[in-house]
């Protein structure tokens, strides 16, 4: 059914579209317990993730927060607003490949269309599409928000829509901060997660990293100042949860390791003096991606670990998010 002709609702599961938010056009999925605001014209990402009966938002905002569009910066950090990003076909660093400039986040700074799927009291359905500029790939998310629950489930696919076979990496920036994450957030892995230094390839067990002599727990967030390094983790069950001492909800993220096998652990406490944060930012992220930190399509082609579909073939993935009431 068109936008305009969609009955409004004010109770259980909704959608509000046609919305403009700081001059983006925006999504809003809402039910009993969870408001979603997701921007359209950058990355179809959320500006907001609100857990209602505890007034938590799960999205951080950067000391530059949202600001308009500008031809001067159009890359992915330049605009980059803090929160969470889904990062197709180059997850960290832009570059050439097979003669094309792949940029980091390709996804995360263009327009999305949408499509209403299901809007009912008790179910919300609506479909995200991306058909990307500098591969011939296509993705697709559906996310499902269903009354009484506070978790999003969203289901994805990408397309390869060339004769040819096609190469990619692909994830999502995951990245925590204020309100909801500071000091006193501890980060938790299930049993048999071990940690990885991406430089030497070391590997040890949940909560330490390889070669640390100090024996410092990552579950715990260090003081601001504090300079660490960027690290992956590998879990048997593909999940995390976090937990804040003074704020009443956990948040559980859950997704298909088989595709997305690692999780890099950004730990930025406030330490690096020079650009992009400028000591300004305490926030940490935690991104499921199929390679290693930091690793580029190219390199990952060579190394045998980028994903591939052969001509006009797909693949599929998941990720869901949940928030928990209580500690």
């Amino acid at each position: 059914m068109p936008p305009s002709y969609r009955k409004y609702r004010n109770a259980g599961c909704r959608i509000s579209d046609e919305l403009m938010f700081k001059g983006y056009k925006s999504l809003m999925l809402e039910n009993d317990v969870l408001q979603v605001i997701l921007l359209l014209d950058k990355g179809g990402e959320p500006v907001r993730w609100l857990h209602k009966p505890t007034d938590t938002d799960f999205i951080w905002h950067t000391r530059m927060g949202l600001h308009s569009p500008h031809p001067l910066y159009p890359d992915y950090q330049m605009s980059y607003m803090g929160g969470w990003q889904e990062m197709l076909p180059e997850v960290s660093e832009t570059h050439y490949y097979r003669g094309s400039l792949v940029h980091r986040g390709e996804t995360a700074v263009t327009p999305w269309t949408y499509e209403c799927l299901l809007d009912s009291q008790e179910e919300l359905r609506v479909r995200l599409t991306n058909r990307l500029r500098s591969l011939p790939l296509v993705i697709e998310k559906t996310l499902t928000m269903r009354i009484g629950e506070a978790s999003v489930l969203v289901e994805e696919t990408v397309w390869n829509e060339a004769a040819v076979p096609m190469e990619f990496n692909w994830g999502h920036h995951l990245a925590y901060g204020a309100p909801f994450m500071d000091a006193e957030t501890i980060v938790d892995f299930s049993e048999g997660s071990f940690v990885i230094n991406p430089v030497s390839g070391k590997r040890r067990e949940w909560p330490y990293a390889p070669g640390d002599r100090l024996e410092t727990d990552l579950s715990r967030m260090a003081p601001p100042g504090t300079k660490k390094d960027l690290l992956a983790v590998e879990t048997p069950d593909g999940s995390y949860r976090m937990r804040n001492r003074k704020v009443p909800v956990t948040l559980e993220v859950s997704w298909d390791r088989h595709i997305w096998p690692y999780v890099w652990y950004w730990q930025n406490f406030a330490a690096d003096p020079n650009a992009p944060f400028f000591g300004s930012e305490y926030n940490i992220g935690l991104e499921p991606f199929n390679v290693l930190p930091k690793q580029t399509l190219a390199e990952a082609v060579a190394s045998g670990t980028a994903l591939s579909l052969e001509p006009y073939g797909s693949l599929s993935s998941w990720l869901k998010l949940n928030v928990v009431e209580g500690g």
